[in-house]
């Protein structure tokens, strides 16, 4: 069995991502197998684990907690075709058994355990990576409505002391 998340709310909307059996950790930390780029995100978020009997979901103890059709997760739950999952600002759509629309899913490789920074994160961090060259490069460009020196500050004479 694998399972299909498809984002309905948050970057990239419409995008989904295929999990096939095995254990996924969400999280910020460089050990999760997916990593959202947000503070309303914990570190080590949830798991999602896929198993032929179906499809998992437990709060490993996050501060702002992990919800199911917008009911906060307090066991873990056993997800169902249709069901709203909402990590911090992402909103997914639990699709099972139903072929993908999109026409290129990413789908993740069953993790042989815990995620490595070198292998299972890599090409989340080179798109991080390339973000923040981007950014860094735009900041170093003058803005062309921008003078290149500020203007002189006016001389205004001290007071006379008496």
């Amino acid at each position: 069995m694998s399972i299909r998340l498809r984002i309905v709310q948050g970057r990239p909307a419409g995008k989904s991502m295929v999990f096939p059996r095995g254990e996924y950790v969400f999280g910020r930390g460089a050990e999760c197998h997916v990593r959202p780029n947000s503070d309303w995100v914990s570190r080590q978020h949830c798991l999602l684990r896929v198993t032929a009997e179906g499809a998992f979901l437990r709060d490993l103890g996050s501060r702002n907690g992990t919800l199911i059709n917008g009911t906060r997760l307090v066991d873990e739950c056993h997800l169902q075709h249709g069901d709203q999952l909402q990590i911090g600002p992402l909103v997914f759509e639990v699709l099972l058994g139903e072929p993908a629309a999109d026409p290129a899913p990413v789908t993740l490789e069953a993790p042989s355990g815990p995620a490595s920074p070198d292998k299972d994160t890599a090409a989340m961090r080179a798109v991080d990576t390339e973000e923040i060259e981007a950014l860094q490069a735009q900041a170093k460009q003058p803005h062309p409505a921008a003078p290149s020196t500020p203007p002189a500050a006016p001389w205004v004479p001290a007071a006379k002391q008496r």
